[in-house]
């Protein structure tokens, strides 16, 4: 167990937002600037932008903190069940002058009954995740560590994250996100289960050719089905540099960043 948290101040390279980030705990990678990427491309255009938006399981604000900067969506709210990194986010609202549009929130989904959660209900018109990606008793296991919890599902798996999405989400509401394609099927299988339907999926590789190792999904309450397979995705070339999509997604600002791109 380490005593303190060896803090640090990253900056992301999304106009000037920073982020106050624990090395030795967990850093947020190229997933979630994939998301909020393809996120914000959605709302492009819309006559209707979204009034208000929900990320589950913040860890410190990566994604509220960039989609405040790309989108003027004026209500962003995150909820984080691990204290340390809630209290990084909290702190990072602060740093980074949000107070009044971003906020977060201590709970665990999986405890949908909450009271801390009552307020919620039917009340979002976007929603964003990028939940933990190996299911329950699989995979390496990094030990009871804040990475574990935010790779490994521990209280709250795929379907916990769904269901708290529907009840969040309004009707017709939509969720983006972001996981492994060996949990496609289930996205599918389970959206339809809980009334979250699948409406486009979105394969990202690591280099271009590769094999893909992420799924983009957006998904809408009571949706209709219908799924669209979108173009592929990666996020290098062949000779290591960024693709042309992977710099727009960070708006031509990448400078190695605090985070891990192979």
């Amino acid at each position: 167990m380490r005593c303190q948290a060896m803090e640090r101040i990253d900056r992301t390279g999304f106009g000037s937002i920073r982020i106050l980030q624990d090395p030795d705990s967990f850093c947020y990678g190229a997933d979630a600037v994939i998301l909020a990427g393809f996120t914000a491309d959605h709302l492009l255009n819309r006559k209707k932008q979204p009034e208000n938006l929900l990320d589950l399981g913040t860890g410190t604000g990566i994604l509220p903190l960039i989609l405040s900067h790309k989108t003027d969506i004026p209500e962003i709210l995150g909820i984080e069940m691990q204290e340390n990194s809630f209290r990084l986010a909290e702190r990072n609202v602060g740093l980074n002058a949000l107070e009044g549009r971003v906020r977060f929130l201590k709970g665990d989904i999986a405890e949908l009954q909450n009271p801390v959660f009552s307020d919620l209900r039917d009340h979002f018109d976007l929603a964003v995740s990028n939940p933990p990606y190996v299911e329950k008793s699989k995979g390496i296991s990094c030990g009871e560590s804040a990475h574990h919890t935010a790779r490994h599902e521990t209280t709250a798996g795929l379907r916990e994250f769904l269901k708290f999405t529907f009840y969040a989400l309004k009707d017709k509401g939509e969720l983006f996100v972001v996981n492994r394609p060996a949990r496609t099927a289930d996205l599918c299988i389970l959206g339809r289960e809980i009334r979250m339907e699948v409406k486009e999926i979105r394969f990202v590789s690591g280099h271009i050719e590769e094999a893909p190792n992420l799924v983009l999904a957006r998904l809408v309450k009571n949706g209709r089905p219908g799924l669209r397979v979108l173009a592929p995705m990666h996020i290098r070339e062949a000779d290591g540099s960024m693709s042309e999509e992977m710099l727009r997604y960070h708006e031509r600002n990448f400078e190695g960043g605090p985070y891990d791109y192979h």
